[in-house]
C-alpha cells in the first residue's frame, strides 16, 4: 500500500512540474509547490508510521512467541519480515487447532457412545425390577406361587445394577489415575486357589471344571485386591462364554526370570479375530445377548486391562471360534522370589 502511494504521488508530481535548462525543477505555480510539500511531508509521515508499527510488530511477535502457554515458543521462519513470521506462525497454530478440534470431536464422540451405553445397560434391570413390582403391586404379592419367585428376580436385577455401578466407578477412578494401589508381596498360587474356590459354584452351573497345577509357588509383588478383582474377572468370564455342554479352564504360571506370566485359558466358544482389538473396550461384548443373559456389565475386561496397566505390566488375547480363548497376563515377583 505505501508503494502505491509513492508511485501515485511522484505521478502527479512529474505532470505538475517541468524541468529548465539547468535541470532544475520548476512547478506550474505556488498551489502546485504547497501540494508538492505536503504530499512530501505525507510520505514522511506514512515511511515513520511504517517504521514504528514494524518495530511494534517485531515486539508483539517476540512476545507472543516468548509466552511459556504459546505451543509455538522458539518457532523462528528466518524471515525479516516480522508479518511473514506471524503468518507462518498463524498457519503453524492453525494445524495445532484442526488437531484439537478433531481430537474433541472424537472426545464429544466417546462421550456420547459411553452415555449411551450407560443408559442401556441400566435401563434393562431398571425395566424388570419395575416389571416385577408392577405384577406385585397388582395381586402377585397375595400369590404364593409367583410372589417369591417375583421378588427374588427382582434382587438378582438389582444385583445387576450395583455391579455396574461399582466398576464403572472403578473404572472412572483408574482411568482418572485417582485409584492408588496398594502393592504388597504375596503367593500368587494361594490367590489363585482362594478364587477358583468363590467361582466354583457359579462354575458348576455352567458344567465348567477349573484345573490349576502349579510347578511351584510364586511370590509376586502387586495389589492383592485389585489382581484378585483380575483373576475373578477372567474366571467368570470363561464360565460365561463356555460351550452349552460346559467346558474346562485352565490356569497356568510360566516363570520368567523377574516376571511371571499368568495363563487362563478355555474351550468355550472363542470369538472371532476382528473382535481381539476391541474387546477390552468399556461396553464392547462379542455377543451382548449372551452377555446380558449371564449378569455382565460389559466393563470386567476393560478394568482388568486397566488393573494390569496400572502395575506396568501388559495382557493377551488369544482366540479361536469354536476353540477357546486364552488370556495371559505379566506380575513382578517379589525380589526374594527373583533371588531363589
Amino acid at each position: 500500500m505505501l508503494a502505491n502511494s509513492l508511485v501515485f504521488t511522484l505521478t502527479i508530481l512529474l505532470v505538475l512540474a517541468v524541468l529548465d535548462k539547468t535541470g532544475v525543477i520548476h512547478f506550474l505555480d505556488k498551489a502546485v509547490q504547497y501540494l508538492y510539500l505536503g504530499l512530501t511531508l505525507w510520505i514522511l509521515v506514512l515511511l515513520l508510521l511504517a517504521i514504528l508499527l514494524v518495530g511494534k510488530i517485531r515486539v508483539l511477535y517476540k512476545t507472543i512467541l516468548d509466552n511459556p502457554f504459546n505451543e509455538n515458543q522458539g518457532y523462528e521462519t528466518g524471515s525479516f519480515n516480522p508479518l511473514t513470521n506471524i503468518i507462518k506462525s498463524a498457519q503453524n497454530n492453525n494445524n495445532i487447532s484442526k488437531f484439537e478440534l478433531e481430537r474433541l470431536n472424537t472426545l464429544e464422540r466417546y462421550r456420547k457412545e459411553y452415555i449411551g451405553n450407560v443408559s442401556h445397560e441400566l435401563k434393562t434391570p431398571i425395566f424388570n425390577i419395575q416389571g416385577y413390582i408392577s405384577s406385585l403391586l397388582e395381586g402377585a404379592l397375595e400369590d404364593e406361587a409367583v410372589n417369591r419367585q417375583f421378588l427374588e428376580k427382582a434382587e438378582k436385577n438389582v444385583d445387576r445394577m450395583t455391579n455396574i455401578v461399582m466398576d464403572l466407578q472403578t473404572i472412572s477412578r483408574l482411568e482418572a489415575g485417582e485409584l492408588e494401589l496398594n502393592m504388597e508381596v504375596f503367593q500368587i498360587n494361594e490367590l489363585i486357589e482362594d478364587v477358583i474356590e468363590t467361582e466354583s459354584e457359579n462354575a458348576a452351573k455352567s458344567n465348567v471344571a477349573f484345573v490349576f497345577e502349579p510347578s511351584r509357588k510364586f511370590m509376586v509383588e502387586a495389589d492383592k485386591f485389585r489382581i484378585r478383582q483380575v483373576l475373578t474377572n477372567l474366571l467368570v468370564n470363561s464360565i460365561r462364554y463356555s460351550k452349552p455342554g460346559g467346558g474346562q479352564t485352565s490356569i497356568r504360571i510360566y516363570d520368567l526370570d523377574r516376571t511371571i506370566r499368568i495363563e487362563i485359558s478355555d474351550n468355550g466358544i472363542g470369538m472371532d479375530k476382528k473382535h481381539l482389538n476391541r474387546i477390552f473396550e468399556r461396553f464392547y461384548r462379542v455377543d451382548s445377548s449372551r452377555s446380558r443373559e449371564k449378569g455382565g456389565s460389559g466393563l470386567g475386561l476393560a478394568i482388568v486391562k486397566h488393573i494390569i496397566e496400572a502395575h506396568g505390566e501388559n495382557i493377551e488375547v488369544l482366540s479361536t471360534p469354536n476353540v477357546g480363548t486364552a488370556f495371559n497376563f505379566s506380575l513382578k515377583k517379589a525380589h526374594k522370589d527373583t533371588n531363589g
